[in-house]
């Protein structure tokens, strides 16, 4: 996590020669850095998990406007 830290810092890119590569997170393509336990410490996931939450605030905003 301190690579990608200093990274960012000099670079504004947490990428580097010592990390693995952390993806742009845009909207088409909204994937995360996951940190886990085992042998191999990283994965990138998905951020969907939100979606059904999301949805809903969005379907009431639109027939409840303030």
């Amino acid at each position: 996590m301190a690579d990608y830290l200093i990274n960012f810092v000099n670079h504004l890119d947490p990428n580097g020669n010592t990390v693995p590569s952390w993806p742009k997170y845009t909207t088409s393509s909204p994937n995360l850095l996951t940190f886990l336990d085992g042998l191999i410490p990283i994965t990138i996931t998905d951020d969907d998990y939100r979606v059904d939450a999301m949805n809903l605030i969005t379907e009431l905003s639109l027939q409840f406007p303030l």
